[in-house]
Order: C-alpha cells, then structure tokens, then sequence
C-alpha cells in the first residue's frame, strides 16, 4: 500500500511540473475599436458610442463592462451624397447629433466609418427596414404567475399581426413589452408623438421569409402588464402605460441582439457550447444596425 501511494505523489508531483503559468503564455490582442450604433428614423438623436477593446490576459480582461471610452476618433455617417461627421460629448461619452440634421430614410442603406490613432480604421454599412403595416393584435386570457408573498406577475396573452411591405425581401421581428411614455419629438424635421419605450423585454425573436404583402402573425405570447396582490385580481399595478412593441430590424440588429441572448443563457457555464457574438464592424467589433419601431398598447 504505502508503494502504491508514493508511486501516486510520484506521478502527481510529475504532472504539476508539466504546468505552465498563465503569465509564459502569449495571447496576441491588437487593438481595436468597439462600435456600437442603431439607426431609427424616429430617434432624437443618432447616436455612436466609441471604445476600445479589453485584452484576454493582463490588467483590465476580467471587467464585464465595457472598455475605456476612445474620446478623440473621427465618426462620419454617410449615405449617398449626405455625409456627416458626428462631435463627441464627454458627458454622454459618445457621439452623436439631433436627428434633425442627418435625415434617416426607410429602405436606404447607410455607412459608418470610425478612425483614431492607434487603431485600424473600422466601418460597418446596414439598411433602415421599410414599415410594415398596421400593427394589429388579438388578446386572450390573463395569467397570474407567484413571485412572492401577496406578489403576483401578471401577463396577457397575445398575438399580433402585421404585413410585411418589402419586397422578396426576410424580415426581422423583435417581439417584446416595456413601459412607454409618449413625447413630442422632432424627428427627421418634423415634430411627432413617439412612444419612448423602457425597461423593454423582448419575448421572441421572429423572422418571416414569405414574399411581400403577405400577412404575418405571431404565436400566441405573454406580455407583462403589471403586479396583483392575489390572483385573478383585477387591481393590476404596473410602473407606468404597458405596450407590446415590434421591433422590426435589420440582419445585422437581428444576430447581434440573438447571440447576446444565447451568451447570457450560456453564462458562466464552461461545458457548453461558446457562443460568440455577431459583429458586423470590419476591423473592429461591435454593431452598427437599423430598426423601426411598432407599438400598440397593452
């Protein structure tokens, strides 16, 4: 017995000699700026947020945030003859101008080119989706699901509908519910109503492939409307005006926002699959997508 065991610290002690430390092993990480921009017509403001990325060994790797903001890089959106070059705010830490003064149009397709010393210059084109058409829905039951004591979450079933208007073209559904508040917005150059969406949820990721003009329903799905006390108690509590919303997107929106699903859902569980996160920046990472936006009360 006593053989056998230093035969086995033997063969132990052999296999930590064979360990490397982390610090003798080279991981290249070239610098590069991490983009992140959504196009929508009936936004205030567009808006470009600028960093750059975090190595995979060394200081700063572990941080989940995202990295040091890039504060002096040249931002220019362009589409056709327009062209712009977006200033830098150090209070919002981004770039960005009022709406107002770049025209966003459906169906036209749109560049972003970012540049700054020390790094590969990155750009990133996507199309603004064309509208569908009315949004129109269909409600059924309440459920009410126990979160805690006298606490109750309560969800409305519902399917929508709508009619894809681009032609031989796959659309890109975001389905979910948030809070929205509605505000007098310039946008475009002209003033409008637009529901400001918050603490937003997306329930379904959807896409249609059939051809234009073809009505489009979703399954029936569960929106959160609000709190109860008990169940089927019709005093339903909710932080403000509940909307189900149809974010209607563009390819590359569509596969970011999905691999970011699916990384969460991984989490920190290393034996499963990786899930890599979709980026359309050439020579960079990040994001740079369009959406327009549905709503309709719940």
């Amino acid at each position: 017995m006593k053989l056998k065991m230093i035969l086995l610290l033997l063969g132990l002690s052999g296999m930590a000699g064979c360990v490397q430390e982390m610090k003798d092993i080279v991981i290249d990480s070239d610098p590069k700026l991490v983009v992140e921009c959504y196009l929508n017509p009936a936004d205030a403001r567009i808006n470009v947020v600028v960093n750059q990325n975090r190595p995979i060994l060394g200081e700063g790797s572990g941080d989940r945030g995202p990295g040091d903001a890039v504060t002096k890089a040249k931002v220019v959106l362009s589409s056709g003859n327009q062209k712009v070059t977006l200033p830098y705010d150090a209070e919002t830490n981004s770039y960005h101008i009022p709406t107002r003064q770049f025209k966003l149009v459906v169906g036209r397709t749109y560049t972003l080119e970012v540049s700054a010393t020390g790094f590969p210059n990155a750009s990133a084109s996507c199309t603004i989706p064309k509208l569908v058409s009315v949004l129109t829905s269909k409600d059924g039951k309440l459920t009410y699901v126990a979160e805690e004591k006298n606490v109750y979450k309560v969800y409305r079933q519902r399917s929508l509908s709508w009619v894809n208007t681009q032609a031989n073209q796959t659309g890109y559904y975001l389905v979910g519910n948030g809070v929205g508040n509605s505000t007098r917005q310039n946008a475009n150059g002209k003033d409008t109503t637009v529901i400001e969406l918050s603490k937003t949820s997306v329930v379904a990721f959807l896409t249609d492939s059939e051809k234009s003009n073809k009505n489009f329903s979703t399954p029936p799905l569960d929106f959160l409307v609000g709190e109860a006390a008990k169940p089927n108690d019709t005093r339903i509590v909710s932080e403000g005006p509940m909307y189900t919303f149809v974010y209607n997107v563009d390819a590359n929106y569509y596969q970011f926002m999905e691999s970011v699903k699916l990384q969460r859902e991984v989490g920190d569980n290393p034996f499963t699959e990786a899930v890599p996160i979709y980026s359309n920046i050439k020579n960079g990472l990040g994001i740079f997508g369009a959406c327009v936006v549905h709503v309709k009360k719940l």
